[in-house]
């Protein structure tokens, strides 16, 4: 016997010592047995000594049950709460004594849910009777007495909700003539409870006009075997009120024939009184009602069961309340089919409890279609279901007519029938506020109001609706179009594959307008500018993309007639440069990146200096030095053209400050003013306050001002004018001859010098003596009016020996200097004069041909495009130029963009030589400006050496050809001045 612990600790660790000469065959085979049972057994098994000791336990069952890993160690006396400990010691002790006894034991798992256990423990005796161990079997209960809980909570939870929705519950016993019900069922009908009753006490509550039927209900449930459905009044036995009932119930079979009938029963006296209250009202209003200019109604539901209806329906929907009532009306006929899907949608929140309040379309008996104001209110019972829906129907076909014609006339152009202006800035906010991209495209008739003016506004409107219907014809039926002003119209392209497409677009309504109209019997020639921004890259928002669409068309009517501009840089290089110049405008004058160069101006005849004009200069961080040719317009479209001119006038008063401190001789500085800045008030004041600031006397400070329309306001700008000239300011006439009140301007105000304008200058020495005779004309002019004349863009000996001959005082051109940095011109200061330059083109300074090149007989045109800027890839189309030599390292040519040198741009270089096409990438090493606006470049390839000897090939091949004297064969050279090939590429 005392093998029997190790043996029984056998049983959990699987030991495989225990031999069958240990045993005997019969007690090996036994001891299998008791082994398989123990491990196989659901409950948990272990063994105590008598001492207490635990000899065995299957660890994996414990930690199972625990919920811990099946390694884990566990320490069972830390899982007992105190509390048990005396009744677990309790039953130990009389299993000890030889009785088997039970405890019933709570712990916590794992997770700290609770475990319902129960430890039987039961003795381990040997043949004579002494106790060798007790087994103890724990059996987990913890899913029975949830149930129990749980079944005890439902009961609970189901009284509770019979009490709240006065419904209660009952089982009536066929054979037994007997109801069990619940405790909800004695209260609703108000008797004391008892343990059953049958159908004859509880009839005494029926009303004596319900049992008789109720009970036949009942009997033929029974029969047929039918669930039950009936309703029935009872006199509540406490109070003796009269409530109203309603019973469903479903038949229990037992051996094929019905046992019982399991039901509730629910009071609904005041859904009742209510009904009845409704009834009575409606009756009472009924009167009033069919007097109203609308449809009252009520219905139950669900049977639909019309329970009150006005006459208004009568006249609204053109039918006979009869028909309505005896349910020959559907209603779904008369709705507009349009509608039918949103008003079934309205009518489904209807069984959600809402309140629905919606105009639709009718149909009516007539054939007569009427806009309704359908409102509907659910009756809801205490359980949120719908029993009855109330509403009324009104007419409102005459507001809605009166709110769309005002609608129209809000949004739309009572002339063109377009969206007018507010439905072109409500589009445009939906549209910003998405992601989709869209091009934005504003198309103006040119001179309209000359049209207007010689030939009335009834020819003008008649044109504009030409115009629009012209416009609209070509528009696909998801484009946008739109009026925006008097001649002006808004198309918004929402889909479209690529920018091309929008350009082709706009291209295609340029040429609508080349071929005149006829309105009555004039024949009228429209043109028309259009300018184009795209969303998102050139705004996000309708302000500022209606702006820059405005900016590019007022860049497209300066470009002349029937043109297109781009705001952003996506059509050719010049648009791109405009771009990127009006975008970093405004933090240029924030950072100061503008300086002011001086070009000096000569006595015709000995070459003394005797004075300057300041010309502001953009030193800009991707294309270099700008001129204002190039961004003085942006800046009076900007409105920052007043910023730069008062600043000019300050930093002209500070070198002439800091000249006169060095002790330079000082001369007349003129500087530019733009004539918007003439209007603005203040700037008398402005200069005065500096020449005081800067101790400056007024003598040295000219003012040039170019003929403009602003200059038309004459008393204005003529007091101003009046007001500098008392300061001591001369007052010089710019770019003279170029406009059309030239001799006007002469009369109105008082002027100290007239420039005359480097159009004619540089066309002196032309065949036909125009332009000289123009020039003569307007020195003797000035003459005969005291005023001084500077002739400008003078750059030929023969230009400067003409205007001696006609006594003109002051010279200014490249002949003597083009316009220099400060520091060069304090050095001509101290020098005093300039001699003229022999006119030559000029050449680096260094020579950089380390390849022969090839000189082409003519011109040959080929395109430039920029691939990347500061280190960005862009894509910004090609510009045509001229190549005038070439070799296998690069390229001279010439071009009318003005381009910076050693920048962060790169370009690649397109051109066909004998049917060869070459695409070279390529830096500009060198640039001379040339008349009419061209500048040549030096070009050094970046090229790869396959393209290379390809290249010099062609080279040798074109050079033998020209030492025979023959021409290169298969190549497009032109044979015309490169000005006028450029002007007519414009």
């Amino acid at each position: 016997m005392e093998r029997l612990p190790r043996l029984i600790t056998s049983l959990f660790k699987d030991e495989k010592y225990i031999k069958e000469n240990d045993l005997g065959k019969e007690n090996h085979l036994l001891f299998n047995y008791f082994a398989s049972l123990v491990h196989h057994h659901p409950d948990l098994i272990f063994f105590i000594t008598t001492k207490g000791r635990v000899i065995s336990q299957n660890r994996e069952k414990v930690n199972a049950l625990l919920g811990q890993p099946p390694k884990a160690k566990i320490h069972l006396k830390k899982l007992i709460p105190e509390q048990s400990f005396d009744l677990l010691a309790s039953a130990f002790n009389q299993a000890v004594s030889g009785e088997i006894n039970s405890r019933e034991l709570t712990i916590q798992n794992k997770e700290s849910q609770q475990l319902n256990l129960t430890l039987t423990f039961i003795p381990i005796k040997a043949n004579n009777g002494t106790i060798l161990s007790i087994c103890v079997i724990v059996q987990d209960y913890t899913r029975f007495y949830r149930l129990i809980e749980n079944k005890k909570l439902l009961n609970q939870h189901l009284r509770h909700a019979q009490q709240i929705a006065n419904i209660g519950s009952w089982e009536y016993v066929i054979k037994d003539d007997t109801l069990l019900c619940s405790d909800s069922f004695y209260d609703l009908f108000g008797i004391e409870k008892t343990p059953s009753i049958n159908l004859k006490t509880l009839s005494t509550y029926f009303h004596p006009d319900d049992f008789e039927e109720t009970y036949k209900q009942i009997n033929k449930s029974i029969q047929q075997g039918a669930d039950l459905t009936t309703s029935f009044r009872i006199s509540h036995g406490k109070t003796r009120q009269l409530r109203y009932m309603k019973v469903q119930a479903q038949i229990l079979y037992k051996d094929n024939r019905p046992e019982k009938l399991v039901g509730v029963i629910k009071d609904y006296t005041e859904q009742k009184q209510l009904e009845n209250n409704l009834i009575c009202s409606s009756k009472n209003h009924q009167h009033i009602f069919d007097h109203l200019d609308a449809a009252i109604w009520m219905k139950e539901y669900p049977s639909g069961e019309i329970l009150f209806l006005s006459k208004g329906l009568e006249d609204l929907f053109a039918v006979s309340r009869e028909k309505v009532v005896g349910h020959t009306f559907k209603w779904e006929e008369m709705i507009y089919p349009d509608d039918l899907h949103s008003v079934a949608a309205k009518q489904s929140d209807l069984l959600l409890g809402k309140e629905i309040n919606h105009t639709y379309r009718i149909i009516s008996g007539d054939g007569t279609m009427k806009w309704v104001l359908d409102q509907t209110i659910p009756k809801l019972n205490d359980q949120g279901e719908v029993t009855h829906l109330f509403g009324m129907l009104t007419d409102i076909t005459a507001e809605v007519e009166t709110k769309e014609q005002l609608h129209y006339l809000a949004n739309y152009d009572s002339l063109t029938s377009l969206p007018n202006h507010k439905s072109i800035r409500e589009r445009l906010r939906k549209l910003c506020k998405g992601t989709s991209p869209f091009a934005l495209m504003c198309v103006e008739v040119d001179n309209f109001q000359q049209i207007n003016h010689a030939l009335g506004y009834k020819i003008g409107d008649k044109v504009l609706k030409h115009s629009a219907n012209k416009i609209k014809n070509i528009l696909s039926d998801d484009t946008f179009l739109a009026r925006m002003s008097s001649h002006t119209f808004i198309i918004i392209m929402e889909h479209f594959k690529t920018k091309q497409a929008v350009f082709n677009k706009a291209e295609e309504i340029m040429e609508l307008f080349m071929t005149p109209i006829t309105i009555k019997e004039y024949d009228l020639h429209e043109t028309i500018s259009i300018g184009i921004s795209f969303f998102p890259e050139d705004g996000t928002n309708k302000a500022s993309l209606l702006e820059r669409t405005y900016s590019a068309l007022y860049h497209a009517k300066k470009s002349g007639e029937s043109n297109y501009q781009i705001y952003s840089y996506s059509k050719d290089i010049s648009a791109y440069k405009k771009y990127i110049l009006e975008k970093d405008m405004r933090k240029a004058i924030q950072h100061k990146e503008f300086e002011l160069y001086y070009q000096p101006q000569v006595n015709s005849y000995s070459g003394i200096i005797v004075g300057a004009e300041a010309l502001i200069r953009w030193n800009h961080k991707e294309w270099g030095i700008v001129s204002p040719g190039e961004f003085i317009p942006l800046a009076e479209e900007n409105h920052l053209i007043n910023h730069m001119t008062d600043w000019t006038i300050e930093q002209v008063c500070s070198d002439l400050r800091r000249w006169k401190d060095k002790g330079y001789t000082l001369r007349p500085i003129a500087i530019n003013i733009s004539p918007i800045r003439l209007l603005k008030k203040g700037l008398v004041e402005y200069v005065k306050n500096l020449l005081d600031k800067y101790d400056i006397p007024a003598k040295y400070i000219m003012f040039e001002i170019t003929e403009s329309k602003e200059l038309e306001n004459r008393k204005s700008v003529r007091s101003t004018l009046t007001d500098l000239r008392k300061l001591g300011i001369k007052i010089i006439i710019d770019d003279y001859g170029t406009g059309f009140a030239s001799i006007q301007y002469l009369h109105d105000y008082e002027i100290d010098t007239i420039k005359v304008d480097k159009m004619y200058v540089q066309s002196i020495n032309n065949e036909d003596k125009k332009d000289a005779n123009i020039v003569s004309s307007l020195i003797h002019l000035a003459k005969a009016l005291d005023m001084k004349v500077v002739a400008e863009g003078v750059e030929e000996y023969e230009q400067l020996e003409f205007l001696k001959q006609k006594e003109c005082d002051f010279i200014q051109g490249y002949l003597f200097s083009k316009p220099v940095p400060i520091q060069s011109f304090e050095k001509m200061m101290q020098a005093g004069y300039l001699m003229p330059k022999c006119k030559f083109k000029q050449k680096p300074t260094k020579e950089r041909r380390r390849f022969y090149r090839l000189i082409f007989p003519q011109y040959l045109p080929a395109d430039l495009s920029v691939t990347e800027v500061n280190k960005r890839k862009v894509d910004l189309g090609t510009a045509p130029i001229l190549i005038e030599n070439i070799s296998i390292g690069g390229l001279k040519i010439l071009s009318k963009l003005n381009l910076p040198v050693h920048s962060a741009l790169k370009f690649r270089f397109y051109f066909t030589i004998m049917q060869e096409q070459f695409s070279i990438n390529g830096k500009l090493i060198w640039k001379i400006e040339e008349k009419g606006d061209l500048f040549y470049y030096g070009i050094e390839f970046i090229i790869q050496d396959r393209e290379q000897e390809r290249l010099a090939q062609l080279i040798n091949h074109m050079t033998a050809l020209q030492k025979q004297q023959k021409d290169i064969p298969d190549t497009n050279f032109i044979d015309e001045n490169p000005y006028l090939y450029f002007k007519n590429l414009s």
